[in-house]
């Protein structure tokens, strides 16, 4: 039971003796240097002590993937609506990408399949033509031959030549993906030459954000500068004891290069800087 400093300084006025008694009471007021203050005995400290995750709550909240599912896309793109899709094919330059049939959308492209299919019917509808030049072949080499029979030969060979040309000039198998030209120019994308090219950009960029990190964690021993490997400005920044897992005051810079670090007082424990990714 700690004795009230009033009483204390009476006992130590000029001209007074304290005894053993006031003596060990005076010192049983204070704790000792070698003594651990206990937790009760910092008044606010229980209450202030709630406001802190734990070292368990904090590692199982980054092993969370659904953490911050409202305000970051899931590696599997399960939180994206409609809307936030139709904004990152804008932001990515894949507005006016090729698309083929879905089962509930309309694609503006062609498979290599429907391909295949036009190409096997112009085939077919050159096989037709050719037997059609055949007979009139046989029928211009016969004696029988009227003018009337010429003169409808030859309506027949105006009227077609134009389909007749636009079969000469597909060639047997130029139906593969190198072979298949893009009628706009997608710069954004790199200018892809056909629709191999194009395929390969899209997946590439795809692949890039799927890989892209979101979170990082950095451990100093005191103020320091070091990369940022979020390669963002856009972050938030918390600081806590490696040991305690108390939070840190700090005060820190982000640029997309670099972060910078410094702290308020002496560092006890290393300390875990956890660098958060957020939307811009």
């Amino acid at each position: 039971m700690s004795t009230p400093l009033h009483t204390i300084f009476s006992w130590f006025e000029t001209g007074d003796f304290p005894t053993e008694t006031q003596f060990k009471d005076t010192f049983l007021s204070f704790y000792h240097k070698d003594d651990l203050i206990p937790m009760q005995g910092i008044e606010g400290f229980e209450e202030i002590f709630q406001l802190f995750a734990s070292a368990e709550a904090f590692q199982a909240h980054l092993k969370d993937p659904n953490a911050h599912s409202e305000y970051l896309a899931l590696l599997n793109a399960g939180n994206l609506t409609s809307a936030h899709v139709n904004s990152w094919k804008s932001k990515l330059g894949l507005s006016n990408a090729a698309t083929i049939d879905s089962s509930d959308q309309l694609g503006n492209a062609y498979t290599k399949i429907q391909v295949d299919g036009f190409v096997d019917a112009l085939k077919d509808a050159d096989k037709d033509l050719a037997l059609k030049i055949e007979n009139i072949r046989n029928i211009l080499l016969s004696n029988d031959l009227s003018l009337d029979e010429l003169q409808e030969i030859v309506n027949f060979i105006k009227k077609n030549r134009d389909d007749i040309e636009a079969l000469k000039a597909i060639p047997i198998g130029e139906s593969r993906e190198d072979k298949v030209k893009l009628l706009l120019d997608y710069d954004g994308l790199g200018s892809p030459k056909n629709q191999q090219e194009f395929n390969k950009q899209v997946y590439d960029k795809v692949l890039l954000i799927s890989q892209t990190a979101t979170s990082a964690v950095v451990q100093v021993t005191g103020s320091t500068e070091f990369p940022n490997t979020l390669e963002t400005e856009n972050v938030i920044i918390q600081a806590r004891d490696s040991v305690t897992g108390k939070k840190i005051n700090i005060d820190d810079y982000a640029t997309n290069q670099t972060i910078k670090i410094n702290m308020f007082g002496d560092i006890v424990n290393p300390i875990n800087i956890l660098i958060l990714k957020v939307k811009p």
